[in-house]
């Protein structure tokens, strides 16, 4: 399932990259490579949160990484809930935004609201266990379902 969860974190991630942090999206695809590759294959000093200078006394901080890593503690701790509940609609519904994966065949069943009230509980918890603030955490949750209820981008 490695992979699996590769191709969900990469798809999942640049859905959530596209609603948050749109001008990020022209860099997803080097910063999700870094992101996929190996610990001991990272650049030294390389980190899910570095910080880009431009110029003197300008920085920004990356939302992408941050969504990276939330988007695979969220996988993570919603594969471990599944162990523990019936989440087999939202499985279904984040691998249907795998790359490749046929959209037209057979759309996963929309999901209930006992579904999605677990989605953004495990998203927030996540989220805030990464020690994002609370508010933020609750806007990361707000994108997590909104991502789960939307049809995938084609």
């Amino acid at each position: 399932m490695p992979g699996e969860t590769e191709e969900i974190v990469r798809s999942v991630g640049v859905e959530l990259v596209s609603r948050l942090a749109p001008e990020e999206l022209p860099l997803y695809p080097s910063l999700a490579a870094e992101f996929e590759a190996p610990r001991g294959a990272r650049r030294r000093g390389s980190s899910e949160d570095q910080l880009l200078g431009f110029g003197a006394g300008e920085a920004i901080t990356l939302l992408t990484p941050v969504i990276l890593v939330f988007t695979r503690c969220f996988w993570q701790a919603l594969l471990d809930e599944a162990a523990h509940t019936a989440v087999d609609s939202v499985l279904q519904r984040l691998r249907a935004f795998r790359a490749g994966h046929q959209h037209g065949t057979q759309e996963p069943p929309p999901l209930t609201r006992e579904q999605l009230a677990l989605v953004r509980t495990v998203a927030e918890r996540e989220a805030r266990r990464l020690d994002v603030s609370d508010g933020q955490a609750g806007l990361l949750a707000d994108a997590m379902v909104g991502v789960l209820t939307a049809a995938p981008a084609a």
